[in-house]
């Protein structure tokens, strides 16, 4: 590793340089004592000898003050270096402790590292899921190289280094970074791959390439790179932990939620189920058929309700799980076929990795319409089919051969189809359009359709992960 190698010898001259002098007034103050002695039995030759103790002793002077001087500029510089190193050090602890979320978080930290080290460019790469190193945030890299989303095939050999090393400089493993970013690897040399450690766990790297080294000291240079690393591990955990935290706090806000509906209205609505069907059967050998056809209607609308109420309930103890959007509709189609009968086909032409949000939306879509086959169709079959494309483009349908309806105008019955309403919402916050095909004793047929880039819009910090050996 020559740049190195040239450093530490660079760091090394002034302390040579002192033992130079050290060696040199050590030979002046033996020549002096020579030249006492002789000045005292110099005889006739006395001025000669006080003209050599003269110079000797001038020499002497002026080394220990160039040697006093050299020290305190030393010295003054060590102050310098160490306060500077405060500075960058407050500087960038003060940009990422006011930030609102991890990217935020990561761009100021390269701005305040850009600016405050006088380097060429930062970047920040973190480890993702699939064995991925990828680009998160940059300063002084060109905009058009940063078009898509850059990663880096995390092999076992640039785990291994990442994990093992401390600061890297000059190798071959982590250079494929500046190659991905199109930065001159014949420059390499000055770039600094600082790993990003927390506890026993290697969340990424940190890659600096600096004009010039800040410091005399290679050391303190990269005992500053590592105090750096430190905090910035330490937001990233943070933010972590705090992200998580809030899906926990929405999870468990949704889980009482329900709860509350359970034991309160649930049992209102099933202890009025019960006390109508009573009232029913007591009715039934006295009242005139349009009474008890009144009862039965109340009958009806209480356990269309009661069941509305579970189902809403099932909704917010639903959330979708880590294994994604087919598995939550897998289970959904399970339940559907034990609770009504009707066959249900299910076509998987989808293989995409979507955020979180919008798995919701389109799994609420899916529940939407498969509710209201459940209640209103009278269908034997239904089919769902996922499908995308290299495109980007998705597309969700949801079919049955049901009685279907006539499809309602935005204008008219404004209440009455309040689900579908919602859908075309949840379709429009996705960017995408539900189309909607019904007519009676001709099905139904609802069709999603969105386009989502992986590529483009793929955001890397939802799929952290650790490396580890």
């Amino acid at each position: 590793m020559p740049h190195i190698l040239s450093t530490s010898s660079n760091t090394q001259q002034p302390a040579k340089r002192l033992s130079v002098c050290l060696a040199v007034l050590s030979g002046l103050l033996v020549a002096m004592g020579f030249s006492s002695y002789w000045l005292l039995h110099a005889g006739d030759n006395a001025a000669t000898a006080v003209t050599i103790h003269s110079i000797l002793l001038l020499s002497t002077f002026f080394l220990i003050a160039w040697i006093s001087l050299r020290n305190q500029s030393s010295v003054d510089q060590q102050y310098q270096e160490k306060n500077h190193a405060h500075t960058v050090l407050y500087d960038v602890a003060s940009s990422i402790n006011t930030c609102r979320d991890l990217k935020e978080l990561l761009n100021r930290f390269c701005d305040a590292l850009y600016l405050a080290l006088d380097t060429n460019n930062v970047s920040i790469w973190l480890a993702t899921e699939n064995n991925w190193l990828e680009y998160i945030a940059s300063t002084g890299i060109k905009p058009d190289v940063l078009e898509q989303h850059k990663k880096v095939k995390l092999t076992p050999s640039l785990a291994e280094t990442l994990v093992d090393n401390k600061i890297l400089n000059n190798n071959e493993q982590v250079r494929q970074l500046a190659e991905v970013l199109l930065c001159d690897v014949k420059e390499d040399h000055k770039s600094y791959y600082v790993p990003l450690h927390y506890q026993d766990r290697t969340l990424g790297v940190i890659r600096i390439k600096v004009n010039s080294l800040p410091y005399r000291n290679h050391q303190d240079f990269e005992n500053l790179l590592e105090t750096l690393a430190k905090h910035l591990s330490l937001a990233i955990e943070k933010a972590r932990v705090d992200q998580e935290s809030r899906r926990m706090i929405i999870m468990q806000e949704r889980s009482l939620i329900a709860n509350e509906l359970h034991d309160s209205l649930a049992q209102t609505l099933a202890s009025l189920r019960f006390q109508v069907r009573v009232l029913d059967e007591t009715l039934q050998p006295i009242s005139e058929f349009k009474s008890i056809r009144g009862i039965e209607q109340v009958e009806n609308s209480l356990d269309e309700a009661y069941t509305d109420l579970r189902e809403l309930i099932a909704h917010c103890r639903t959330p979708i799980n880590s294994q994604g959007l087919i598995q939550a509709v897998e289970k959904m189609i399970s339940r559907f076929r034990k609770e009504t009968g009707i066959h249900v086909l299910l076509q998987k032409e989808w293989d995409t990795e979507l955020p979180p949000n919008i798995e919701m939306h389109i799994f609420r879509i899916v529940q939407e319409a498969m509710n209201n086959i459940r209640k209103h169709s009278d269908a034997h079959n239904v089919r769902l089919m996922f499908r995308c494309d290299a495109a980007g483009n998705h597309d969700v349908l949801v079919e049955n051969d049901g009685t279907g309806f006539e499809t309602p105008s935005h204008s008219n019955h404004p209440g009455k189809h309040l689900g579908l309403t919602i859908m075309q919402e949840r379709a429009a916050h996705i960017g995408g359009t539900l189309r909607i095909e019904s007519d009676p004793e001709e099905g139904t047929r609802i069709e999603l359709h969105f386009k989502y880039s992986s590529e483009s819009r793929y955001n890397p910090l939802q799929h952290l992960a650790v490396i580890s050996k």
